[in-house]
């Protein structure tokens, strides 16, 4: 199982960075997520206007799990 995890960068704030991860339906494919990265992306910086994605991964699901 993946998600997205995309690194998302502060347009106010200079270098704050960090990970911002998506979950995605069960059984998506390594090509399914890099095709989602676009959309979801998309709709992520949309609510997110003060925010800019540096880069979009696909990893394995809940490696960046609140603990």
């Amino acid at each position: 199982m993946l998600e997205l995890v995309l690194t998302v960068c502060s347009i106010v704030q200079g270098a704050n960075c960090r990970f911002e991860p998506l979950p995605l339906q069960a059984g998506t494919s390594l090509i399914g997520c890099i095709m989602a990265s676009q959309i979801e992306g998309a709709k992520w910086v949309q609510h997110n206007p003060n925010y800019y994605i540096q880069r979009a991964t696909c990893q394995p699901a809940n490696r960046f799990a609140n603990t």
